[in-house]
């Protein structure tokens, strides 16, 4: 029986490996053949057994134009499973049409894998019998796991994908669940964002607020229906990001200070945020390293987010501009300059080292009186 740790392990001797012959995959064969079977052979699939792994299995749309399946993993003779691979550093989304069509064309198949070696997307039929959900219930990135692991809510996901323990009806339950929770997710970032009449209508009811002219909602209830919601999301992430710290950290170290201003940034700024202070805590070397992080601090302007270490100009750390197609810009002072990555963790070297430079040329943390001082 795979337990967690058995494939989290696996699975992270897999993506190192994947990243390092990364540059060697240069077509779809390489990568099918070097990329995609280990991963299928993690999950316990046999991948040299025909009866079980099977390539090029008709895709069962007939006709002359019909195509094959990458692989189809077979039970009982039938495929349960079909699996399609682009090239490594291809774009997913346009291949996922192509995919559903070889879902819904074989009723046997209840799980579809598309990949392009590094990026994992599983598919299943959670909305409607023998049709392919239209976005992925569980994403994989090997080269993100190389560098900073798995979540525990993707390790589960993936364990009951595990040969042994598949189970179509089990696997469909829970991808229905995780894309709602996935879309109630974008639904309560978006309302936090700018909340639409209609939240905010129903929120004023249940405080007592009925028949609100619009003009009096756009122009006081909004934004306070907007920083209220803000609070409530943020209040208990700054709780636990304080817990996270003191356990994962130092033992004794000190956690970060009470924060006591109002919070007047996004959701999605401020959980970047608090990932910057955790990979901090994680990256720090000493203890005068991680009692400085509570001087971490940011500001918000139009188009970045300026992260900054005490003081705004001579303590800047770095600017982070958020892109639409997911390759963010951090741009850092000279001599590092800027990066452009989809990959969180490619900034860990020069977060450290600027981190780590702030720190000598202002002097270390602050006073704890200077910290109360300035969030009071």
């Amino acid at each position: 029986m795979t337990t967690s740790n058995d494939l989290r392990a696996g699975l992270m001797a897999v993506a190192k490996r994947s990243v390092a012959i990364l540059t060697a995959c240069s077509n779809k064969e390489s990568t099918k053949m070097y990329l995609v079977l280990p991963v299928l052979g993690l999950l316990g699939y046999d991948y040299t057994n025909p009866w079980e792994v099977y390539p090029e299995h008709p895709s069962g749309m007939g006709g002359a134009s019909g195509r094959n399946i990458d692989y189809a993993i077979l039970k009982d003779g039938q495929p349960v499973i079909a699996v399609e691979s682009v090239r490594a550093g291809a774009v997913l989304s346009d291949q996922r049409a192509r995919v559903a069509e070889s879902f819904n064309a074989l009723p046997t198949v209840k799980l579809a894998i598309l990949t392009n070696g590094i990026v994992f997307e599983f598919f299943v039929d959670s909305a409607e019998p023998n049709r392919m959900d239209e976005e992925p219930f569980l994403t994989i990135d090997l080269e993100t796991i190389a560098r900073v692991g798995i979540a525990d809510e993707a390790l589960d996901s993936l364990l009951l994908l595990i040969k042994a323990d598949f189970e179509p009806e089990t696997v469909a339950e829970t991808a229905h669940i995780q894309i709602i929770r996935k879309r109630l997710r974008t639904v309560f970032v978006d309302e936090a964002r700018g909340p639409s009449e209609e939240f905010c209508r129903f929120v004023l009811d249940k405080v007592g607020l009925k028949n609100v002219r619009r003009a009096a909602l756009e122009r006081h209830y909004a934004p306070m229906v907007r920083t209220a919601f803000e609070e409530s999301l943020v209040m208990p992430v700054v709780q636990k990001l304080r817990t996270d710290l003191s356990v994962e950290g130092k033992g004794g170290a000190a956690a970060l200070h009470q924060i006591g201003q109002r919070v007047q940034i996004s959701c999605r700024d401020l959980a970047f945020i608090n990932y910057v202070r955790q990979r901090l805590a994680y990256l720090a070397n000493d203890d005068s390293q991680f009692d400085a992080i509570e001087s971490v601090q940011y500001r918000d302007y139009v188009g970045k987010l300026v992260i900054y270490y005490d003081r705004e100009r001579k303590g800047r750390l770095f600017d982070y501009i958020e892109a639409a197609d997911g390759y963010h810009k951090y741009i850092f002072p000279d001599p590092i300059g800027e990066i452009v990555t989809n990959n969180r963790a490619e900034i860990d070297d020069a977060l450290r080292t600027i981190f780590v430079t702030r720190l000598r040329e202002l002097g270390g943390s602050q006073a704890p009186e200077k910290a109360i001082a300035r969030i009071a």
